[in-house]
């Protein structure tokens, strides 16, 4: 009795310290916690509220009609945007076209001649070497025809003349007189000095606006007069011929045709006009005009009451938005910043303080934070397309758009990840700051936060895909429901569009139920989320990695498949999540396929393979289980959640067996006996899913060796297996509380005690002669069984005395 009441005080001393070593672990936790990025979040999101949402004064929009008369507080001077346009425009007609002249081309022409000419005159004068035995000296200044011959050549194909063209031969009599080469480009310098057009009809077309001359080689700009001074290349040929025509009396007549050809030959088109030049000098010219502006005088009317705002109209309204001083719009815009600041502040806070079991990682906050700013996002895309559509579609408005925002999707959203308490909070959020971008009108609050509250009906615990479109076709009823309200209220405005407004909130519901539907996967990738639809897709015992324990480690799947069932009831005992406690039980130990035949449950023959190891090997085989059962989560693309468990499922528990077994076998001159050699790597399960899975598997296990189990031995079993992984720390960092772990043994009792019930035996068929017989054989066995079990039962009865206050029984 002392020993018992001594076993009582240790556990609750244990029971107090392990309490007080979580809580201090928490506010150290809490005091480590960087503040860095909830700061952040709450910078980021507040400023792109001010932004989205800040409103600009008059800021009336194209076919609106104004609601109030907006009057000038001011002196404005209104750009003109159509005039100044004209002007520029003008600018851009007025602006000389840009030609490009090739002032080298005179050199390169003369070049060319004279490389001809002067090649000609070297080989006329040359002699002809010859042999002094075939000399003759009537041929010894006799040219070299061969050299000539490739001269003639190369003179068609630089001048581009046929090879029937009699002008090199002309030339060839002449001797390629110098005084022919300076004829032939005196007729041809002048005109390429001054240019020769490639395209006459370019340069016509140009003359209105003027033409500027850009010389390449010097570098120098000129504006030309007149376009008829710059010829066309045929222009430049019929000049040539016509020059030539003065000195034709001092040559034969075929020598000045040749004299003619060479030089209209030499001519090449120099002058070409430059597109992208002339665009780059109009551009600019046009950007350096001034702009028109009108004058707005203060206390002028700019738009009254009930009138549609015009264009001009218009341009006074954005001036007048314009013109807001800075040293105005920035206390309102930091005001704005502070109001939006505050608001989250205090929201999260009371939050927190209301659920306060509800932790959120910094994932979770980094999660909400995109969450809103796409949420406002959208609402100001909303505002702009409404704007927009306002101008060509009259029958559109701003309002319509809105109304068929999907406002629930955020909201919505949330909750599949983080259930319903934050969805709600996240929705006030949402909501309020979507009624401040949409002109901070009160009814704009009422439609998104109604509509994002029905949609998070039916998401709390969401077991398939088609609950999603069920709360968006519940958010679209609300949201029709809501308009029509807002009708019969508000009968001049929302009335008379009644039903384009409530086909808007109609397709704002399943808008959202679409779009939910779609962003839940690229979350869960995004963020490493696992909803409850992802669960039940790895739930299917019909997994390929389940199936494939199932064959390789038939004992380890179905210790499993009951490991599942145990947590899963004591998940909804708790308040945990169920279906990841089930799911994560599944595949716990995957990595026993390595080495299936090592583990007691799938040793079907008898042979235990640990009996020719030593204890440390047996040890580091049974740990990398957990290793082995990671890489094959990770090679399957289990959920980091599912991973985790994995990991922490043993945590850093004893393996007892074979560190007793370890102990036993050392001899004195051994060294002594690790205790960290024979623990498993840890962590200690972090969640209460974790833990339910270490104490579960545990359990589990420890229940095959109950050589008669009775309810009265699972249950002293259940409870000194919770008692011994508590009493050993393992559950300091997962949550769970004394209350917990009661209900915990509460349902494992009975699911063991269900699994391990006694059934009847039933005997065979028997002959009429022996039934008496049968009958009085079981008559007696019937009555020997009960005397028995009573006899038990009553030397047991001290014993359920102590059991009564054991974990489990209430």
């Amino acid at each position: 009795m002392t020993g018992d009441k001594n076993g009582k005080v240790s556990r609750l001393f244990l029971a107090a310290s392990s309490a007080g070593k979580t809580a201090a672990n928490r506010a150290q936790g809490m005091k480590n916690y960087p503040i860095v990025l909830p700061l952040g979040l709450l910078v980021v999101i507040s400023v792109a509220a001010v932004f989205m949402a800040f409103p600009m004064p008059d800021s009336l929009q194209m076919s609106e009609i104004a609601d109030r008369s907006v009057r000038a507080d001011r002196e404005l001077m209104v750009e003109d945007p159509a005039a100044t346009r004209e002007k520029r425009d003008a600018v851009r007609r007025n602006s000389p076209t840009v030609f490009d002249l090739d002032d080298g081309a005179a050199q390169a022409a003369k070049e060319r001649l004279n490389g001809l000419f002067s090649r000609g005159r070297t080989i006329l004068s040359a002699p002809e070497v010859q042999t002094p035995i075939y000399s003759d000296p009537k041929q010894v200044n006799k040219p070299d025809e061969k050299e000539m011959e490739r001269l003639r050549e190369r003179f068609n194909a630089l001048l581009g003349l046929p090879s029937e063209d009699k002008s090199f031969s002309e030339l060839r009599k002449a001797r390629f007189s110098p005084q022919l080469e300076r004829t032939i480009f005196e007729l041809i310098m002048d005109l390429l000095n001054q240019g020769i057009v490639a395209d006459k009809k370019i340069l016509l077309d140009q003359r209105d606006r003027g033409i500027l001359i850009r010389r390449t080689e010097l570098q120098m700009e000129s504006l030309a007069p007149y376009a008829a001074v710059f010829p066309s290349l045929s222009e430049a040929r019929r000049l040539v011929r016509e020059r030539a025509m003065i000195f034709s009396s001092d040559y034969e007549p075929a020598l000045t045709r040749a004299v003619i050809t060479v030089a209209q030959s030499l001519l090449r088109p120099n002058l070409v006009a430059n597109m992208e030049e002339t665009a780059k000098r109009r551009d600019e010219a046009a950007a350096g005009v001034a702009p028109v502006y009108f004058q707005v005088k203060p206390g002028e009317i700019i738009v009254r009451e009930g009138e549609r705002v015009n264009d001009l109209a218009r341009l006074k309204l954005q001036a007048l938005a314009s013109s807001a001083d800075r040293k105005d719009w920035l206390p309102k815009a930091s005001g704005y910043f502070v109001l939006i600041a505050v608001f989250l502040a205090v929201t999260y806070m009371v939050a927190v303080r209301i659920r306060q079991d509800i932790n959120l990682s910094p994932r979770d906050k980094l999660f909400l934070a995109s969450a809103l700013v796409l949420s406002l996002a959208l609402a100001y895309a909303a505002t702009q397309v409404g704007d927009a559509m306002a101008k060509g579609f009259p029958g559109v408005n701003k309002t319509t758009i809105f109304f068929c925002t999907p406002v629930a999707a955020a909201g919505m959203t949330v909750t599949v990840f983080l259930g319903p308490f934050v969805g709600v909070v996240f929705s006030v959020v949402a909501s309020a700051l979507t009624g401040l971008i949409f002109e901070q009108k009160m009814v704009m609050f009422l439609y998104a936060f109604l509509s994002s509250i029905a949609g998070l009906v039916g998401l709390a615990n969401v077991r398939d895909r088609g609950a999603v479109v069920k709360a968006g076709l519940l958010a679209s009823a609300v949201n029709m429901a809501t308009i029509l309200g807002f009708g019969m209220v508000e009968q001049v405005e929302l009335g008379r569009h009644a039903a384009f407004y409530i086909g808007a909130g109609l397709l704002s519901g399943v808008l959202s139920g679409v779009i939910v539907t779609g962003l839940v996967p690229l979350f869960e990738m995004i963020f490493k989320y696992t909803t409850n639809v992802k669960l039940l897709e790895l739930a299917n015992l019909d997994q390929p990695v389940l199936r494939e324990l199932m064959v390789q480690a038939p004992g380890t799947y179905h210790h499993s498949v009951i490991v599942g069932a145990m947590v899963e009831a004591a998940a909804e005992a708790i308040g945990a999540n169920p279906l990841l406690a089930k799911v994560s039980a599944y595949y716990h130990d995957l990595g026993k396929m390595k080495k299936p035949l090592y583990f007691v449950e799938n040793q079907i023959t008898g042979v235990n393979k640990h009996e020719k190891l030593a204890p440390s090997m047996s040890a580091l085989i049974l740990t990398s289980h957990v290793k082995d059962g990671v890489e094959l989560a990770k090679q399957h693309k289990l959920s980091p959640q599912i991973i985790d468990i994995i990991q922490q499922h043993h945590g850093t528990s004893l393996i007892q067996y074979f560190y007793q077994k370890a102990r036993d076998q050392r001899t004195p001159d051994s060294p002594e006996i690790n205790m960290e050699d024979y623990r498993y790597p840890g962590p200690k399960p972090q969640t209460r899913e974790a833990g339910l899975v270490m104490l579960a598997d545990a359990v589990e296990a420890a229940s095959r060796s109950i050589g008669e189990p009775t309810p009265a031995r699972i249950q002293g079993m259940v409870q000194k297996i919770i008692n011994n992984i508590f009493s050993d720390g393992q559950l300091d960092e997962c949550e769970l509380t004394l209350k917990n772990l009661h209900l915990i043994a509460r349902s494992f009792n009975k699911i063991l005690t269900g699994i391990f019930h006694r059934r009847i035996s039933y005997p065979e068929p028997a002959s009429k002669d022996q039934t008496a017989k049968t009958k009085t054989a079981n008559g007696h066995n019937g009555i020997q069984q009960a005397k028995e079990g009573g006899h038990k039962n009553g030397r047991d009865k001290g014993e359920r005395q102590e059991d009564l206050k054991r974990l489990g029984i209430s």
